[in-house]
């Protein structure tokens, strides 16, 4: 199970090379055309999941047919949806990738005409380096490379020429932090961008953008909790950051389930608990697609430990009655829960008929968690003989 929770934060992480969302001010009311006001209101609107953003993006789009920020902001939004799901919605993947090719085109023409205003250059940079990171995620290697390379040159100049230009601190801050200990699925275009990383510079960049930045105050602290957690392994550290997010964003079901899977993995099972089954009542848990059920899972896992074996075997026999036969992973962890909470209430019997559905090709580590508890009923029952 860690495995699993590990790569959705690597690859939530990994967004951070390629999130169009944060964007400077270059004039003081407005940005790449747009009154500064309508796009704050479309971000703080987005980070909570409120159902008026797409509505609020579109109207960008049409009433500001001249910048890209609009088709920026849009492609951003889908690509974020589409990590919520992990991939688990084929339309919404489909859909980013065509919008981002539209906002890379309009990004490029703005550029062209405006190759004074460093904001330009910018998202040409962000909306190459989002779709690069979608290439990466679906094997598509070469042309992710490609897209990354041109984006991380664009950053890389951009600061160079306006070294006070934050936000565009946060992708590179991040970029130097998880490229200094590189995850196993980047290690390929890290080598081939010959970027080596430097955790120091990029915590430092990473706090400019939160501090200095404008749009990037918010999404910094993002990155800030999953290099804490992931690469320090300073969970309270990962904590405190994650809280302040979720206070100013609490309708954001993703950064509340990176809240409740901190807070297990930190033995606190009560608040996990707590945290799961606020998930599962907010409307905001639609975003998370397939992933919901993963939820109701780790709600029942959690209950477990805090021995409530009744409400365990409900959550259990829930996954169980509702997930398609096909998503066998998921399935076998719920007949491993079930059997547990069998096994918690006394009903052996009925555990070892639930644990006997889990099968080795289906989910290798439940199966090994099956053998174990299976062994340790052997020797208990042995012992009362």
């Amino acid at each position: 199970m860690e495995k699993v929770i590990q790569k959705a934060i690597h690859k939530w992480c990994g967004i951070v090379l390629f999130v169009l969302l944060s964007m400077s001010v270059i004039a003081e009311d407005r940005y790449l055309g747009i009154p500064r006001t309508e796009i704050e209101l479309i971000l703080d609107r987005g980070y909570n999941l409120e159902s008026s953003v797409p509505g609020l993006i579109d109207a960008m789009i049409s009433d500001y047919p001249e910048s890209p920020l609009g088709l920026c902001l849009k492609a951003a939004r889908l690509f974020r949806l589409d990590d919520y799901a992990e991939g688990s919605d084929e339309a919404i993947a489909k859909l980013f990738e065509e919008i981002s090719k539209d906002a890379i085109a309009a990004s490029e023409t703005y550029y062209q005409a405006n190759p004074e205003d460093p904001a330009a250059r910018y998202t040409v940079a962000m909306c190459e380096l989002n779709l690069a990171r979608y290439y990466i995620d679906h094997g598509r290697w070469l042309g992710g490379f490609f897209k990354a390379r041109s984006g991380m040159a664009h950053l890389n100049q951009l600061l160079k020429e306006y070294p006070d230009f934050h936000d565009a601190k946060m992708p590179l801050g991040v970029a130097n932090c998880f490229l200094d200990k590189v995850p196993t699925y980047l290690k390929p275009i890290a080598r081939l961008l010959r970027f080596s990383g430097d955790m120091e510079l990029g915590l430092q960049q990473l706090k400019d953008a939160e501090t200095k930045g404008f749009l990037t105050r918010h999404e910094s602290l993002y990155y800030q909790v999953a290099i804490q957690w992931v690469l320090i392994e300073d969970r309270e550290a990962a904590k405190v950051i994650l809280d302040r997010f979720v206070k100013r964003f609490p309708r954001n079901s993703n950064s509340l389930l990176l809240r409740a899977h901190l807070a297990r993995q930190m033995e606190d099972f009560e608040m996990a608990f707590h945290l799961y089954e606020s998930i599962l009542s907010m409307p905001e848990a639609d975003y998370l697609k397939d992933i919901r059920d993963w939820v109701v899972w780790h709600s029942g896992n959690a209950a477990l430990h805090l021995e409530d074996a009744e409400m365990a075997l409900e959550k259990a026999e829930w996954v169980l009655d509702t997930v398609e036969e096909d998503r066998k992973e998921l399935r076998a962890w719920g007949f491993t829960l079930k059997g547990n909470a069998l096994v918690h209430i006394g009903k052996r019997d009925e555990a070892r008929e639930a644990f006997s559905f889990v099968r080795k090709k289906d989910n290798a580590e439940a199966y090994n968690a099956v053998r174990e508890t299976l062994e340790e009923m052997r020797r208990d029952e042995a012992g009362d003989q």
